[in-house]
């Protein structure tokens, strides 16, 4: 009875955060673009609590029983806004990984360019990525989908960094973890809190790629055999 019950609450919970219906009609498109754009205007300027799908409807010139149509909860609209995000950065990963093989820069170069890119992402409405990622609650199925886009990020990076004789690393996957997610968490960090800047955008960068070109050409744990 009691895993019936369970069974029951993750179906109902699974519900609330995805799409009532898929948009297929150029008009359903539209109205559920307006409604993720309003979305993205007030939480940024409310915040995630006071985010209403009341204050969402009004933004997007809908009823709230249009917005119910297309999402079941505030939830799901988080959920849809999120996916964008991810899929932004998985689109700019790819397009970085093809640049770099199809151009054979340097280490420095490449990890100049990827950095720049990522930076882009976290600079477009850094307030909004701030209360998504850090205010709103992560639903279990989207840590889902961020675990398999982050191991699929991850093999994608090795297998560049394979390509570079500078890497000293005898795995290159435990390298391009590393550096995927310092530079996610930096640039985040740095888009998403001016008021704690200690270094301007340029300056960022190049200390930065500094640090990590450092790591990438040094053997794993040559650092700590130093005296």
């Amino acid at each position: 009875m009691s895993t019936r019950i369970t069974d029951t609450t993750q179906a109902k919970s699974k519900k609330r955060l995805e799409p009532r219906k898929t948009p297929v009609q150029g008009r359903s498109r539209a109205s559920v673009e307006a409604i993720l754009t309003a979305a993205a205007q007030v939480f940024e300027s409310h915040g995630y609590a006071a985010g209403t799908t009341n204050r969402i409807a009004e933004r997007a010139g809908v009823s709230v029983g249009t917005l119910y149509q297309y999402f079941p909860s505030k939830e799901a609209i988080v959920v849809a806004l999120l996916e964008e995000h991810l899929h932004e950065t998985t689109r700019k990963l790819h397009e970085w990984v093809g640049h770099m093989v199809s151009l054979r820069h340097g280490l420095r170069d490449a990890l100049t360019d990827y950095v720049q890119g990522i930076m882009e992402v976290h600079q477009t409405r850094p307030r909004l990525q701030h209360i998504l990622l850090e205010e709103a609650p992560l639903p279990p199925r989207l840590h889902d989908l961020l675990m398999a886009a982050d191991a699929e990020a991850v093999r994608t990076m090795g297998g560049l960094l394979r390509l570079y004789p500078e890497v000293g690393h005898a795995d290159p996957e435990s390298a391009a973890y590393l550096v995927i997610h310092t530079v996610e968490s930096l640039t985040h960090r740095f888009a998403a809190h001016p008021d704690e800047r200690l270094l301007d955008g340029p300056r960022f960068v190049v200390e930065l790629v500094s640090m990590l070109e450092a790591y990438l050409s040094c053997p794993p744990g040559s650092g700590a055999t130093r005296g």
